[in-house]
């Protein structure tokens, strides 16, 4: 087990590799550099070139990439040449942002669209089954961006119901422990503050979960119609038992795999995929991050955002692998996950 661990996450080194040569080739594919978009109005080609030698801009392709890969190997992503910090304290003070909003995402998705799963399937050819696939495709074909603009339109513009962005009214008191504001406001007993930030979460959670919604229903679906045409669901009919102790201890179990295996991925989808529903809304995430960063082609900081998104999602497959090992007693016969 440990070993296939092990083999996974060295696995991931040249993917790292990999990911930041394109993502340097692709910024200096792109027209201007830092020191253009960001040297002032007024400056004067000397200034323009005195920053890009101060950032290094100026020496190959070939330099700038060896120097930063070894920089990165003893995980230090540099500066950024925007907001002049280094560039893992910007991701780690942004991150957490990302990481609630990916969570009551997946938490809302995941509420909604197992339940809506478990009908179609035990509905299958029926009305609830077609509504559930209407719903389903019609989630994943809306783009976020759009659903986003007509939400903020609807329940911000007309209703005045909800928030259209940030993460909190400025001057909110709340001391940002864990940096996730539901949990820091609960465990600070501050319920009021508890609200605002469910209230500034809900248009953006719920923009994402729309998209989430159709693809957790339809894998749930699917998983549960073919675990129900096993032999030992007709075993367990035969026996007597009810429909609702079939699904209990027969349906969802032997289904749950697939299920968290989707569930798991869609996380590491969120956390990566959150650019345009965080740049709508104005949340302080590290999409936000990675769009200010791509806009003026701060190297450092759009290849360590990357390198972060990419380690998360390798990160996660690792512990829907562990998932495995604990609920299926077929990979824990078999010695855990093979290298």
């Amino acid at each position: 087990m440990l070993k296939a661990i092990l083999f996974r996450l060295g696995g991931a080194v040249p993917v790292l590799i990999m990911v930041t040569c394109g993502i340097f080739a692709l910024i200096h594919l792109a027209p201007g550099d830092a020191a253009t978009l960001l040297a002032p109005d007024e400056a004067g080609p000397a200034e323009v070139a005195r920053l890009r030698a101060m950032w290094g801009l100026d020496q190959p392709l070939l330099v700038q990439l060896w120097r930063f890969l070894v920089n990165a190997a003893q995980f230090n992503f540099g500066n950024s040449l925007r907001y002049q910090q280094p560039v893992i304290d910007l991701i780690a003070a942004r991150l957490p942002a990302t990481l609630e909003l990916a969570l009551v995402t997946l938490t809302i998705a995941t509420a909604i669209g197992v339940p809506m799963g478990m009908a179609a399937a035990l509905n299958k050819g029926k009305w609830i089954d077609g509504v559930v696939s209407f719903i389903s495709i019609a989630g994943v074909s809306a783009p976020s961006f759009w659903i986003g603009i007509l939400l903020v339109l609807f329940f911000s513009a007309e209703l005045h119901l909800l928030p259209s962005g940030s993460r909190l009214p400025y001057g909110t008191p709340l001391d940002p422990g864990t940096g996730l504001f539901l949990l820091d406001s609960l465990l600070q007993g501050r319920f009021d503050t508890m609200r605002l930030v469910a209230l500034h979460l809900a248009l953006p959670a719920i923009t994402l979960a729309l998209g989430m919604v159709g693809i957790i229903a339809r894998i749930t679906r699917s998983a549960i119609v073919d675990v129900g045409q096993e032999d030992f669901i007709y075993t367990a009919v035969a026996k007597g038992l009810t429909r609702r102790a079939i699904v209990r201890r027969h349906l969802l179990p032997n289904s749950a795999i697939p299920i968290s295996t989707i569930i798991g991925l869609e996380l590491g989808v969120l956390i990566s995929g959150t650019i345009i529903a965080e740049v709508v809304f104005s949340w302080p995430g590290v999409g936000t991050l990675l769009y200010q960063a791509v806009s003026v082609r701060d190297t450092p900081l759009t290849t360590g955002v990357v390198i972060v998104y990419t380690m998360l999602f390798i990160l996660l497959n690792v512990c829907i692998d562990l998932f495995y090992f604990i609920v299926d007693p077929r990979v824990r016969a078999a010695g855990g996950m093979k290298a």
